[in-house]
């Protein structure tokens, strides 16, 4: 494994202020702001900085070792570094500390230069982009003219859209995982509960509980607060896997006087609740709860759509290059809702990747469980140049022979995406990518290809009518569950469809049939016919059947064998039996279309 990036130093800087302060848009003004700030990697250039996003609770420290420590503590530390998914030999990277915070950037704990004591009560709110502006002003100071990448998860997800749509000329690409545009009403609701569990504990003083002396403040509150949250942070899968209805030990095995204490104030002695009040507690001790009031409020009242009249509007806006990854039972940020934010920069014709990844641990996923994330980001940040290789020009050449110069062109099943890198390099075609199997996916988007993954046999939803040029389906049809809707999807995304099968009326095939009585086995159907993926056999007349009877006109058929006698037949004519291999360009019926 690649080393981390070594020993990374907390730096604090004031912000250069305008005359009076930074005014926030709910009204009130900071006259001083103090940024935490951590930066690790290459030197700065004009060209390479990345700015991540912490998550709701998190900090500056997203990779490296703290001075004193023996080993990394970063909250992202197998994310970044030489070599890893952000490459530290190649970027600069700075993480912050966000406006409102508890870990050095100014917040209710700060001292208020007008009173000499901490905020408390009186710090004042503050927007969700006025946390960012706080952001954009520390890059300013740091001499970053332009970024390379902005990246964030979750809340620090929601910080780059809002980045993205106000301020769009400031990042070359955009990196959103784990997050959406606003919160829905059930991640809404929950934070209204922590909230009140906060601000109805005694302790909580109004939010001056600074000046006591005791230390406490609302650690109950707080507590309750982050208990209820944790439980969002996993699916229902894994906490069923860890915990079960498992008992406490220690408290199964517990004297009756200590049993009896737990059952007046209503315990329980499951597992899972030694486990919620240890990660409550440990929050507790690093984290403060008029921070988590700010913060949270400011997350709940931000929508990206709201300033510009809806989405689609705000995403008109973005230049960046986005990457979208949503993750498996999340049940904060949904699939729906990073599905939404695709499509409105689709509609908008932006460049945009989206993928699902199936970790199926919840929302704390991106933080816990990121190799195939690695993998998507190392290849979106720093695509490779692939090489393209005579061989795969033969391979596809039936394919591209029919493809423009200079269209725009989705592949549907696209596998690792060599059919692209063809297209890109010898016809100057833009080509996007679908593919549902990840490991494929990654090698596509690290070939530079925008992809989206997605089920052909459910829809390319997130695509728009007409928004390409050409859709390509080379041996797919055959693997899906439908393959009539596959034909119309593709003439629904495109003005044309260019499909190729295998034809399994070829002559070889029915002399297989004939001589043995067995299926075939062969360079086009590679498996035997109990681990067969190939769903349907087709050929070249039931095709034409299909198409006429859908409405699909054929405007070229092109019929291929490497055989001298399926070469010959081809040459009398006759398709059917001669082909191994169909390839052919289709579109609506009775559209006007050069054949």
């Amino acid at each position: 494994m690649n080393e981390g990036v070594g020993i990374v130093e907390q730096k604090k800087i004031e912000l250069e202020l305008p005359e009076g302060g930074l005014k926030l848009e709910p009204g009130g003004v900071l006259k001083k702001i103090e940024v935490v700030y951590e930066e690790c990697g290459a030197p700065l250039r004009d060209d390479n900085a990345i700015f991540i996003c912490h998550a709701l609770t998190g900090d500056a420290h997203v990779a490296g070792i703290r001075p004193g420590e023996e080993k990394p503590s970063g909250w992202w530390e197998l994310m970044i570094g030489p070599g890893r998914a952000i490459d530290t030999n190649h970027y600069h990277v700075i993480c912050a500390n966000v406006l409102g915070g508890c870990s050095g950037t100014t917040g209710p704990m700060s001292i208020n230069p007008d009173t000499g004591k901490p905020y408390g009560s009186s710090f004042p709110q503050y927007s969700f982009s006025d946390s960012v502006d706080v952001y954009r002003l520390l890059l300013k100071q740091l001499g970053v003219k332009k970024l390379a990448a902005l990246i964030g998860g979750s809340f620090g997800g929601m910080q780059v859209m809002d980045w993205i749509t106000r301020c769009p000329d400031e990042m070359e690409k955009a990196c959103l995982i784990a997050t959406s545009a606003s919160l829905n009403t059930q991640a809404l609701a929950f934070d209204v509960v922590g909230r009140a569990s906060i601000t109805d504990d005694p302790a909580w003083k109004g939010g001056d509980y600074y000046l006591e002396g005791d230390g406490k403040g609302p650690k109950i509150g707080l507590a309750s607060a982050r208990q209820l949250a944790h439980i969002t942070y996993l699916s229902c899968d894994l906490l069923q896997e860890k915990f079960r209805r498992e008992l406490q030990k220690n408290f199964v095995e517990a004297p009756a006087e200590e049993r009896a204490k737990r059952d007046a104030a209503f315990k329980t002695y499951f597992q899972i609740e030694s486990y919620l009040d240890y990660q409550a507690m440990k929050f507790v001790k690093r984290f403060d709860a008029n921070s988590y009031l700010h913060i949270t409020r400011s997350m709940d009242l931000f929508d990206a759509g709201d300033r510009y009249g809806s989405l689609d509007a705000a995403c008109a806006r973005v230049q960046a290059k986005c990457l979208v990854v949503s993750y498996e039972n999340d049940v904060l940020f949904t699939v729906r809702q990073s599905k939404e934010i695709t499509e409105s920069l689709l509609k908008n014709k932006k460049e945009v990747t989206y993928c699902h990844l199936e970790a199926g641990t919840g929302h704390d996923s991106f933080l816990t469980d990121i190799d195939d994330l690695s993998g998507l980001i190392g290849g979106f940040l720093r695509p490779r140049k692939p090489k393209v290789m005579n061989w795969q020009r033969r391979l596809y050449k039936g394919v591209t022979d029919m493809v423009k110069p200079g269209a725009k062109v989705i592949d549907i099943g696209c596998g690792d995406g060599s059919m692209l890198n063809v297209l890109r390099e010898d016809k100057n075609v833009v080509g996007d990518g679908v593919e549902i199997d990840i490991d494929k996916f990654k090698e596509t988007l690290a070939d530079g290809h925008m992809s989206y993954w997605e089920d052909a046999d459910e829809g390319i939803s997130l695509v728009p009518d007409s928004h390409y040029d050409i859709a390509i389906c080379s041996e797919t049809l055959q693997v899906v569950k439908n393959p009539r809707g596959l034909l119309h999807e593709a003439l629904r995304l495109a003005d044309e469809a260019i499909v190729s099968f295998p034809n399994f009326a070829a002559y070889r095939i029915r002399m297989t049939l004939g001589l043995c009585g067995r299926l075939p086995v062969s360079k086009q159907l590679p498996f035997q016919w109990y681990d067969t993926p190939n769903i349907h056999l087709i050929t070249l007349k039931d095709f034409r059947n299909l198409c006429k009877s859908e409405g699909i006109e054929i405007l070229e058929i092109r019929a291929e064998s490497r055989h001298p006698i399926g070469k010959m037949l081809l040459s009398l004519g006759c398709k059917n039996l001669g082909a191994s291999r169909i390839i052919a360009r289709i579109a609506k019926a009775g559209r006007n279309s050069r054949t």
